[in-house]
């Protein structure tokens, strides 16, 4: 049986981050649209199935090239997306630090955890705030 699905496969695209992107809204979509949409528009509750049909057309598709361009295209729009994400998992797993946004450029700075109320110096605009760390 694997050998048949392996054969299948071959020369087809399979998945990438585009994929699991359209997972990941179906998947919320249709629990969403499921919870909150009464019976009668049931219709609506049909796009978490078109998410999977595109998901299922991308993934078998042999077009690799198109299908390449796509997810290149995906990635460069949700990349200041995926970059706080990524910004904020990492500052929740530092748990020497604590960071704060600074009141007059908006940049975030790091200031080391357990010292009591300091007094904190933007490095870019030098404008000083006291927190409590």
């Amino acid at each position: 049986m694997m050998e048949m699905i392996r054969n299948f496969m071959k020369g087809r695209y399979g998945n990438d981050q585009l994929n699991l992107f359209l997972v990941i809204c179906g998947c919320i979509s249709t629990l969403l649209l499921t919870l909150f949409v009464p019976g009668k528009f049931y219709y609506l509750r049909s796009l978490g199935t078109v998410f999977y049909i595109i998901t299922l057309i991308r993934t078998l598709s042999k077009n690799h090239e198109k299908r390449r361009k796509e997810n290149a295209k995906f990635l460069e729009v949700s990349k200041p997306w995926r970059l706080f994400i990524m910004k904020k998992i990492s500052q929740k797993q530092d748990t020497a630090h604590r960071y704060y946004n600074c009141p007059q450029c908006h940049r975030t700075l790091r200031v080391p955890k357990g010292r009591g109320k300091i007094n904190i110096t933007c490095p870019h605009c030098a404008k000083q705030f006291t927190k409590r760390t």
